[in-house]
């Protein structure tokens, strides 16, 4: 008897997303299909062609979504620009890349958009020419500086070229974290265990936005009152649990997550997506939800982890411990995360100056002297 021959049908990836582009001044759109693990322009040309292939690159190599996706949506802006025509992509100068900048800078893109922007475009022409954007008369670069922060002295740069990369200066302004009356105005309007853990994981254990949404079930070890992250650019931390989010996760596990649910921590509690992760969009409008609701506008998701931060250096926590905390590989980046307002610089200045008076003796006779 002879078996039945099966046909085997090739996996097609089903994307999840889709985001229409305004490419032209014609109208004409083009779209962004994003899949589970991957993005793709649909259009037409070698620039999209060529794109396409440097997004795929980028995946094998392991570069996050999250990461790709800013790739996606930097060069769909520089196609725009160019018109869709590679072969002025293939003239493509410094000189070019100023133009372009201080058209982003026309349209009021904010300097940290531009910069990541510029950077698309460098990383994308390398890849499709194998060398640098040539340079260009008519350019006005940048003072040269150091790419890597860490090394601090000359002795440690000799022998390596600064970098005279064109970019936007991005001012500094001062960070102000949220308000303990703030942070209980939003928790109050929480009515799920899940969302009281989701903003405990950021206020009680600094996580990102990205690491709570892509947090495991086995990540969470109850025993040991410890959580595994997985960080950006995949760097591994294990962060400590207190008993109070402990406890909240436990009523999350225990009266709300669906039994069929998936391997995810967080995930979605009804209708017919119920046990599915929890993804970008579902999160968002979770906040976007409970920002309106509760009137606290400051409360996006980073606000949390810039509270955390910010407590734990009022508690008197060495910067050392909140960056490991936190996941981050400068500790030039954890300072701006431990934001203190004046009454906290106030109150340790007082501290301060009472030490230093009562060493000079001068001090106290001069005015205390009537």
């Amino acid at each position: 008897m002879e078996l039945p021959t099966f046909i085997q049908i090739p996996y097609i990836p089903v994307p999840i997303s889709r985001t229409n582009v305004r490419f032209a001044e014609s109208g004409e759109y083009m779209k962004i299909w994003s899949y589970s693990q991957s993005h793709r322009i649909d259009g037409q040309g070698k620039l999209v062609e060529q794109a396409n292939k440097f997004f795929e690159a980028c995946e094998v190599h392991g570069n996050s979504m999250d990461s790709v996706r800013a790739y996606v949506f930097g060069l769909m802006r520089l196609f725009k620009w160019l018109k869709n025509d590679w072969p002025l992509f293939e003239k493509f100068t410094q000189k070019d890349l100023q133009d372009w900048m201080a058209s982003m800078k026309t349209e009021g893109l904010k300097p940290n958009s531009i910069n990541q922007r510029l950077n698309c475009a460098r990383v994308f022409y390398r890849f499709c020419f194998n060398a640098t954007i040539p340079r260009a008369p008519g350019v006005l670069y940048p003072k040269g500086y150091y790419r890597n922060r860490r090394y601090v002295n000359y002795s440690d740069n000799a022998g390596r070229r600064p970098s005279r990369e064109l970019y936007i200066r991005v001012p500094k302004p001062v960070m102000k974290s949220m308000t303990p009356d703030e942070v209980n105005r939003f928790m109050s309007h929480l009515k799920r265990y899940r969302d009281v853990a989701i903003v405990l994981a950021m206020l009680s254990c600094g996580l990102r936005s990205m690491e709570v949404i892509a947090l495991k079930f086995e990540d969470v070890d109850f025993h040991l009152c410890q959580m595994r992250v997985s960080g950006k650019r995949r760097k591994e931390r294990i962060v400590p649990m207190s008993f109070s989010i402990m406890k909240a996760f436990e009523k999350y596990l225990l009266f709300e997550r669906p039994a069929n649910s998936k391997n995810r921590f967080f995930v979605i509690l009804r209708g017919k997506d119920a046990g599915d992760p929890l993804n970008r969009e579902t999160f968002r409008s979770f906040f976007r939800y409970h920002r309106k609701k509760s009137g606290v506008i400051a409360a996006h998701p980073h606000e949390f982890r810039h509270a955390f931060a910010s407590d734990l250096a009022r508690s008197g926590v060495q910067a050392q411990v909140i960056q490991e905390l936190l996941g981050h590989a400068e500790i030039k980046t954890t300072e701006i995360y431990i934001n203190l307002n004046i009454d906290d610089v106030r109150r340790e200045y007082d501290r301060a100056m009472k030490r230093i008076e009562e060493r000079y003796a001068a001090i106290q006779t001069k005015t205390t002297s009537t």
